[in-house]
């Protein structure tokens, strides 16, 4: 009999719509079964004929998937499609016989065992067992992504029977994943189906494992692992379906806000990123300061990395989310969440006097994308939402710093320059590109300014703790100028900081600052309470240069000026502040042109709009080259005798707008 011909044998079984589930089960055995022998008749056959029909039928499907051609091998696994749903003994037979083509060589008839496995599953006739979870899961390991991926769908919709042959499943999903990790955002999603399906196995599973995984347990697992990250995803699946299931721990839903991004990837075809992270908020529990290593007293005692983060995590009331609640009152839910994660994040501190910085850091994340939430355009409180943003940068920065400087381990010189560079980089634009700051805001703002000088000097290496010194000195000053108008009594830092600048006296060349002990007065210093402005405003300008490209390029001539064409828009910007173009050209040379906005009207303090030509005088001798511009305000708040300059602005820039790229290129003569 040729390829062709048992090809289309399968093709034509598959349209049977009426068969005796005799026949069926004949067609799995090689052997003739017992049914047939005796019978007198079956639609009026004789016992003869019966036998013949047998021998006819017997081992039909087995042959078809033993056959030497995949295509026949393909075709019998496809004729299976229709017929389990007749019988459900042969749907069994049929299972066990499929098992055994996924470990098919030809890629086609394993995604077609696949294939009519998943039929099964929808039809209510897949029923797994033990005995065939090896070879069933085996897929998942399977060379072609193709496959891999057919028997995720697959395992979304099966039930499965106990709670082995669920953990035997989530086993197989962890090795794949480790295998494959860029499988991830699917096994995650194949993780929460099963939970949903499965909600008493998965809250059996976790509450073995719970200690396991639970970093305030000092589990024995990693917590960026891909088994933790699994056991998580499996957790926060079951109370969806089952709420009134207390079997989950709290902890593990604010474990899962860590790892949002990720876990929304995965979830994408059933929630959106705000609804997911509701959803965690919703089913963690706030822990209270009690957990976060307070006494009554407000002394701290011992702190265990993680008990806090649930507190981190209640960061919004159940209407956070506008999308989820009709975007109603979208502004006033806004601007109560941003004032709720300040007032957590004042709770990291004594987390990062211990030590524990990557708590800190995964504390400062969940915050970041507690604010990311709200993806629609904020009117009102624009300002303060980008103001909280820039704040978690700032903190993150103290957080890192922090630890270098409290490390028993000796830092790179390099790394710690680098560090309070940005974090004072980080504070000036804090000041610079916002307006509307209560006395209490910019106190704390300034403290915070005091500490990065404060820590600059706690390094005996440092360089030019002379300017550093007379930094430090000014913001004391501007402090305590505020106190006098507040009438309110400093901080002890301080005051430990103002007492030590008095016993050291006027600061000039000959006056030494090693005699100061700076880690001692940084060990004074507590994180206070920030209480945000409503009225904040954000400072920023949008730069456009037209029609540039490195396509249509901007001509010049070498030596000579030339006019770079700019459409700005200046949002906020006061009229008594300073603006000014920043252009370079080779990353190591800057040109600074003063920009007299009042001159060229266009709007007012809120939104100015116009056109502007900056000239660029240090064209080079080159056929082409590109140069970079920026706007920045100058830091209105610091002295110019603490940076001089020559010529420019005399004191540092805060960059208000993105770096824009212009291409120019030389006139060459025709």
């Amino acid at each position: 009999m040729s390829m062709e011909v048992r090809f289309n044998a399968f093709v034509a079984i598959k349209r049977l719509e009426i068969v005796s589930e005799d026949l069926l089960l004949q067609s799995m055995s090689k052997r003739v079964l017992s049914i047939f022998k005796g019978k007198k008749s079956l639609v009026q056959c004789y016992t003869e004929q019966l036998e013949m029909l047998a021998l006819d039928v017997a081992g039909a499907f087995v042959h078809g998937v033993e056959d030497e051609f995949h295509q026949v091998r393909k075709s019998a696994c496809d004729a299976l499609f229709n017929l389990i749903i007749l019988s459900t003994k042969f749907a069994g037979e049929a299972l066990s016989l499929l098992m055994d083509v996924l470990n098919d060589d030809s890629v086609s008839v394993r995604l077609q065992a696949l294939e009519t496995l998943h039929h099964m599953a929808i039809s209510n006739c897949l029923q797994l067992q033990e005995a065939h979870m090896h070879m069933f899961l085996s897929a998942l390991s399977d060379n072609n992504g193709h496959v891999r991926s057919a028997l995720r769908k697959l395992l979304k919709l099966a039930k499965l029977p106990d709670l082995v042959t669920f953990q035997l499943s989530f086993n197989g999903l962890v090795e794949s994943l480790e295998s494959y990790p860029q499988d991830e955002s699917d096994v995650l999603s194949v993780l929460f189906h099963m939970g949903q399906n499965h909600v008493n196995m998965v809250a059996s599973i976790i509450t073995d494992v719970f200690e396991q995984i639970d970093p305030a347990s000092e589990g024995k697992l990693g917590f960026d692992s891909v088994k933790v990250i699994a056991y998580i995803v499996l957790a926060i699946s079951a109370p969806v379906l089952d709420t009134h299931s207390l079997r989950i721990p709290p902890r593990i839903f604010s474990y899962a806000a860590t790892l949002l991004g990720r876990i929304s990837h995965a979830l994408s075809d059933i929630m959106d990123q705000s609804t997911i992270f509701a959803y965690l908020l919703q089913n963690s529990k706030n822990t209270g300061l009690s957990d976060l290593g307070f006494n009554p007293e407000g002394v701290p005692c011992s702190l265990t990395p993680g008990s806090y983060v649930n507190d981190i995590l209640a960061i919004a009331s159940p209407k956070t989310p506008a999308t989820i609640h009709e975007k109603q009152h979208k502004d006033d839910d806004a601007i109560e969440s941003i004032k709720t994660i300040l007032s957590k994040v004042q709770d990291i501190w004594p987390l990062i006097q211990s030590g524990f910085l990557h708590e800190v850091l995964r504390t400062l994340r969940v915050c970041k994308e507690a604010l990311e939430v709200f993806t629609y355009q904020i009117d009102k409180y624009g300002g303060a939402l980008a103001f909280t943003l820039q704040y978690l940068k700032i903190m993150k920065l103290v957080a890192k710093v922090w630890n270098l400087m409290s490390s028993k381990h000796s830092c790179r010189i390099g790394e710690w320059e680098s560090l309070l560079g940005k974090l004072e980089k980080g504070l000036k634009g804090l000041r610079s590109r916002f307006i509307g700051f209560s006395k209490e805001e910019e106190r704390h703002i300034l403290e915070l300014m005091l500490v990065t000088s404060a820590l600059r000097l706690s390094n005996g290496e440092i360089c030019c703790h002379l300017t550093i010194m007379r930094k430090l000195s000014m913001i004391a000053s501007n402090i305590e100028h505020l106190l006098k108008e507040e009438c309110i009594e400093p901080s002890t830092f301080v005051c430990e900081v103002q007492r030590s600048l008095s016993k050291l006296g006027a600061i000039t060349p000959k006056a030494s600052c090693y005699s100061l002990d700076f880690r001692k007065l940084l060990k004074t210093f507590t994180l206070n309470h920030l209480e945000i402005s409503e009225k904040l405003k954000h400072v920023k300008a949008e730069l456009v240069i037209p029609d540039n490209d490195y396509e249509k390029t901007l001509y010049f001539v070498p030596g000579l000026p030339v006019g770079i064409l700019c459409q700005i828009i200046l949002h906020n910007v006061p009229s008594e502040r300073k603006l000014w173009f920043r252009i370079t050209m080779d990353n190591t040379t800057s040109q600074f042109i003063f920009l007299d906005f009042l001159s060229l009207g266009g709007g007012c303090d809120e939104v100015r709009e116009f056109t502007y030509t900056v000239p660029f005088y240090r064209t080079p001798k080159a056929s082409s080259f590109i140069a970079r511009i920026c706007l920045g305000l100058e830091c209105w708040f610091e002295s110019a005798e603490v940076n001089e300059r020559r010529g420019g602005p005399k004191r540092d820039l805060a960059y208000i707008c993105k770096e824009k790229e212009v291409y120019l290129s030389m006139i060459h003569n025709s």
